[in-house]
């Protein structure tokens, strides 16, 4: 099951949002050694505003499994206040049809190829379902330049907007990494890779009826 929670109804959903601010304190803070605002055991930022949209997604035993916050770029955007420098391709980084996401978390209670598989697509197939309701045209995203391959992977229409470059942080490491922008174009494509993704046999059987259809004309 995927949640969907906006900020605007933290009163209404306070429980299961202070348990995702509690993951992220522990995913963000204790294990990746980010220094990020926190208090009292919950990490919260600047971009849990009434805008934020959170994806939360639940297990059979109903712990997170996988969850992604989504703010609008005009009002809320990392890329733009601090990484404008990973944007080499002239893009702007703010856009009324563009939300960014951050926060991204997977954790499936199994450890798995196919479970992180599967935690993965519960996670992005109601976040491109979302974005295509609302009529947007891309969301972007900072990722750990080593995670490239894995977006990728889940749709080849994933955009580089830039070299990688070096961030702070990280746990005994000085120059902490290296870091990109990335954005997926939203459109039914998009959504098809994604479901692709989630089900490795759907774009074979795609295939099969397209071929088939191809055999009947």
């Amino acid at each position: 099951m995927c949640l969907i929670i906006y900020g605007h109804e933290h009163s209404k959903y306070s429980r299961q949002l202070d348990q995702l601010f509690r993951i992220r304190y522990k995913v963000f803070v204790q294990e990746r050694k980010w220094s990020l605002p926190s208090h009292n055991g919950f990490e919260i930022d600047q971009y849990d505003t009434t805008d934020a949209v959170y994806f939360i997604s639940y297990g059979a035993d109903g712990a997170i499994e996988a969850s992604v916050r989504l703010t609008p770029t005009m009002q809320s955007s990392l890329l733009a206040d601090y990484f404008p420098h990973l944007i080499e391709t002239g893009d702007e980084p703010r856009s009324p049809h563009i939300y960014e996401a951050t926060r991204y978390i997977v954790q499936p209670a199994r450890k798995s190829r196919d479970a992180l598989r599967e935690a993965k697509a519960r996670i992005f197939v109601p976040v491109v379902e979302w974005c295509l309701e609302q009529r947007l045209t891309h969301f972007q995203t900072v990722i750990d330049a080593r995670a490239l391959s894995s977006y990728l992977e889940i749709s080849p229409q994933t955009g580089v907007l830039g070299l990688a470059h070096p961030f702070g942080g990280g746990p005994g490491a000085p120059g902490g990494g290296e870091c990109m922008a990335i954005r997926w174009p939203i459109n039914a494509q998009g959504l098809e890779d994604v479901r692709a993704f989630a089900d490795p046999n759907r774009s074979h059987r795609g295939s099969e009826r397209v071929q088939a259809e191809i055999t009947m004309h």
